[in-house]
């Protein structure tokens, strides 16, 4: 028989499936990332029981679920709301944003195994995201910026003026580096700034479209370059026209 499980979970992205189906993926408390297939109604919208379910990327579930005994997807058999965003849902540049930390979520964790602490983490980055008042514009870099901590090469806080920030080292340097791999002095002492900022300060730091365009850019490729797992995220484009 079939083993059910009860846990919160993530958004991350969903597809339709067939006419009426949809594959769901999550980040769960319990088991880390996992696929679930839910059923729509007649007009396609998701229903799980006598529950329609909001799949928006961001949005925060508690959930009985079923393990499927050939290693398949697994079913959703009951599901409450766990969190209800209003700020995400109806606030255009925050929703932008709710999709770019899904995305780049659903892009660089794809292994089945929980990680409670990384859990914790993200889902107090919903809670912030959700409530932040000021440097909105700002909060996808410092979402970034804390994610390399759970991925394990947050840079070195060693900055002095005009360094320049090595990306193959994660590390700053007042040498120019002798290879490719390096950000800028400019952007460097934004990325600086940002490492010693908190959510509640981010409305503190000013910077152009320009600026803040080619600082995501140089963190998206600093996580690629370590990681190897960013590949091409579409919301970029996206934040780059609103922010």
């Amino acid at each position: 028989m079939p083993e059910s499980y009860r846990t919160k979970g993530i958004v991350l992205n969903t597809i339709k499936h067939g006419e009426t189906g949809h594959i769901v993926y999550m980040y769960t408390e319990l088991y880390g990332r996992l696929t679930y297939y839910v059923k729509g109604n007649r007009s396609g919208r998701p229903v799980i029981g006598k529950t329609r379910i909001v799949l928006q990327p961001l949005t925060v579930i508690d959930l009985v679920g079923c393990k499927n005994s050939r290693g398949e997807m697994h079913r959703i058999e009951e599901a409450t709301s766990s969190f209800l965003a209003p700020e995400i849902l109806f606030d255009i540049k925050k929703s932008a944003i709710a999709l770019f930390l899904a995305e780049v979520i659903y892009r660089i964790l794809r292994e089945e195994s929980p990680n409670p602490e990384f859990f914790h983490f993200f889902i107090n980055a919903i809670y912030t995201l959700n409530n932040l008042q000021e440097g909105v514009a700002n909060y996808h870099i410092y979402f970034l910026l804390q994610l390399t901590r759970f991925l394990g090469f947050y840079p070195s806080n060693a900055y002095q003026e005009k360094s320049f920030f090595d990306i193959r080292r994660g590390e700053f340097t007042v040498l120019k580096p002798q290879h490719s791999f390096f950000i800028d002095q400019e952007i460097s002492a934004y990325l600086a700034a940002f490492i010693k900022t908190t959510p509640e300060q981010l409305g503190q730091l000013s910077l152009s479209r320009t600026q803040r365009v080619s600082l995501l850019n140089a963190l998206i490729d600093f996580i690629d370059f370590h990681h190897d797992a960013v590949y091409h995220i579409s919301s970029i484009k996206v934040l780059s026209e609103l922010f």
